[in-house]
């Protein structure tokens, strides 16, 4: 019965995101049925050229990469006579890219589309606010509450218990019981005998990278000179433990260990405090090629992934931080979060 009610509900979602767009343009439509065992729903669309069918599935959390096999998936199921689609919850401007590279359609529920037919072409997108970052107030992902969020990220798929992730997050009971309530009821994660499982693994990083305040970490600029960008890694940590200072890398530095993709040129770590002199680390008052950041919260330095360099931060803080610098950053997060955050290849 709840399975019933889940599709229904999808595609309920569906037809409001599709009609909206549609409707706008005056294009005459109707739904066509379809098998009640697909999460799809079929349209007839009466274009000038003729009738033309488009068959539209919803993901709740799509990556730009994943674009292209869940589009091939989709012609195989609606065969060769049908123009495939997706419905997401929000579309962002790497997503639109992907789907127009894919040939493929993409609504939203907030009213963006793009649609390429015979007869006819829709490409409407409102993004959000700067960089469309969402505000965190009332959800599981301000600063504090994030680390509830890495850690169910860290270890999908595997499952957590309440004592534990007090242990490792270093939160309140109180505190995790209440973001432990708010992941269930906006079905992240389900409570099965105790233990709490991740449901929506790709919907939780994404809501996560949307909601997410790169700007909020306090930034401290140095400027380093090196040979190789690997031989400054080593001279960046090197000075790092020296100093005693506590230290995660991210960013391009962060990637290059873990999935590199695009030329990295700047080396960035968290750091707990400010270091005292360095050497062969130098202060610059203005943008040098050296960024360490004092983190808003501890957080990001649990659940880190070890490196002969030292620790880095986990592949989830590391794409959602790459997600918010600027230049080609958003391409190597894509690039990381194929290799390492594919949570379909994860599943038990």
């Amino acid at each position: 019965m709840k399975d019933r009610i889940m599709k229904s509900d999808i595609r309920q979602k569906v037809l409001e995101s599709v009609g909206r767009a549609l409707k706008e343009t005056d294009i005459v439509f109707e739904r066509k049925p379809v098998s009640s065992e697909k999460h799809a729903v079929d349209f007839g669309l009466r274009l000038p050229k003729g009738m033309e069918t488009l068959f539209v599935e919803y993901h709740s959390a799509l990556a730009p990469y994943q674009v292209g096999s869940v589009a091939a998936h989709l012609e195989e199921q609606a065969g060769p006579r049908h123009h495939v689609g997706l419905c997401v919850r929000r579309l962002t401007w790497a997503l639109l890219e992907a789907c127009k590279e894919a040939h493929i359609a993409v609504f939203d529920e907030e009213g963006n589309a793009y649609v390429r037919l015979p007869g006819l072409y829709i490409e409407r997108v409102r993004p959000g606010r700067k960089e469309d970052v969402q505000s965190t107030s009332g959800t599981v992902f301000t600063s504090k509450a994030a680390r509830l969020v890495r850690a169910f990220l860290k270890k999908y798929p595997g499952d957590w218990v309440r004592g534990d992730l007090v242990r490792e997050t270093e939160l309140s009971a109180g505190y995790v019981s209440i973001l432990v309530k708010r992941l269930i009821v906006q079905g992240f994660i389900s409570d099965r005998l105790g233990r709490l499982y991740v449901d929506e693994p790709d919907r939780l990083l994404s809501d996560w990278a949307a909601h997410y305040r790169f700007d909020r970490h306090r930034k401290l600029s140095y400027a380093i000179s090196a040979g190789t960008y690997e031989e400054g890694i080593k001279k960046l940590t090197g000075a790092l433990k020296k100093c005693g200072v506590r230290f995660a890398l991210t960013g391009w530095t962060g990637a290059y260990l873990r999935a590199p993709y695009a030329t990295a040129t700047t080396y960035t770590a968290y750091v707990a405090e400010t270091p005292k002199e360095m050497s062969g680390v130098f202060t610059v008052e203005r943008q040098g090629n050296v960024a360490l950041y004092i983190p808003q919260d501890e957080g990001v330095f649990q659940f880190t992934t070890r490196s002969e360099c030292g620790d880095i931060v986990s592949d989830a803080q590391l794409y959602v931080d790459l997600s918010r610098m600027p230049g080609r950053a958003k391409e190597q997060a894509d690039a990381l979060r194929k290799e390492r955050l594919d949570f379909t290849r994860m599943n038990p």
